[in-house]
């Protein structure tokens, strides 16, 4: 009976022996789930904040969208309103070329006018030369073999 009873009081030491085992792995193991926990939390922090950044990223790129969409109205608008500024101004180029060159056309026709009237002023001015020459050669005392 003492054989039990030492066999059970070196059964129940280990017991002991293994409870106060268990119970560092227990106290080890809680002070790694509080370690887990507390690196969980702060990973989910980061992951909120990660989330909140990403939020204002796309509020930003939603308003800079807007704005993009706006200056890209705002740009084709002027460019229609720069065609349209080309084409009447181009419109009044050609136009404008259109009467200088109608202008030209007829002070072109006027200069072959002149140079003909001219022409036919010199040579009347010419026979009338020749014909006062001979007019003069006929006078009395006139020097003869003299011309003007």
């Amino acid at each position: 009976m003492l054989q039990d009873l030492d066999q059970l009081a070196a059964r129940i030491g280990q017991l002991v022996q293994r409870t106060r085992q268990l119970h560092a792995e227990r106290d080890a193991l809680r002070l790694r789930l509080n370690d887990f926990e507390a690196e969980q939390r702060v990973l989910k922090q980061r992951a909120a904040d990660r989330e909140a950044e990403i939020v204002t990223l796309q509020s930003k790129l939603q308003d800079h969208d807007g704005a993009v969409t706006a200056m890209l109205e705002q740009a084709q608008q002027a460019e229609i309103v720069l065609r349209e500024q080309l084409a009447r101004e181009t419109a009044e180029r050609q136009a404008l070329e259109s009467r200088f060159s109608a202008r030209e056309t007829e002070l072109q026709g006027n200069l072959q006018t002149r140079d003909t009237e001219l022409q036919r002023l010199r040579v009347a001015a010419a026979s009338a030369r020749e014909r006062i020459d001979a007019v003069l050669a006929r006078l009395p005392g006139a020097p003869s073999g003299e011309q003007h």
